[in-house]
């Protein structure tokens, strides 16, 4: 550390660091903890949960970490589990509304459900995006899979 008056380093007691680091910096404070949103701000629909967000496969690769969901009508349509149960697409739009990472996808009329059809410029041309949830790949549709509080959702394009 450079003494003030001369110009020249000289040696500073852990003790003075620490204070003149806490005057730099601030006192330490821990992270805040992540909590659920307060309902006024949340969608009123199904059950809450903090799931684990990933969007892998393209050139965008992001892991989003805690992103609260629920099920709900999405773009004007219902897309919730049994239960009213949250899915991996809400995840997704709730995912796309904190990060603003762009995300299109049209209503399927014949399968009553959600297609992805890019995310962040990685568009599913000749290819398509699936969901994952904890590594599994989903046998059901977006919009009919249940998915939990501390679940990881995945979004490959493959």
């Amino acid at each position: 550390m450079l003494s003030a008056p001369t110009g020249k380093a000289a040696l500073v007691p852990a003790a003075g660091l620490a204070c003149a680091l806490t005057f730099a910096l601030g006192p330490a404070t821990a992270p805040p903890a992540v909590a659920a949103p307060a309902a006024a701000t949340r969608p009123a629909a199904g059950p809450l949960a903090g799931v684990r967000v990933a969007i892998t496969g393209g050139l965008f690769t992001a892991s989003l970490g805690i992103i609260w969901t629920t099920g709900r009508t999405v773009y004007g349509h219902p897309c919730a589990a049994a239960g009213d149960a949250p899915t991996p697409f809400t995840a997704l739009v709730d995912a796309e509304d904190e990060y603003h990472f762009g995300l299109e996808a049209h209503w399927d009329a014949a399968t009553k459900d959600f297609v992805v059809d890019n995310i962040h410029g990685d568009a599913a041309d000749g290819k398509k995006w699936n969901a994952y949830v904890n590594d599994t790949k989903i046998t059901t549709s977006p919009c009919a899979t249940a998915i939990k509080d501390t679940d990881k959702v995945r979004w490959t394009l493959e």
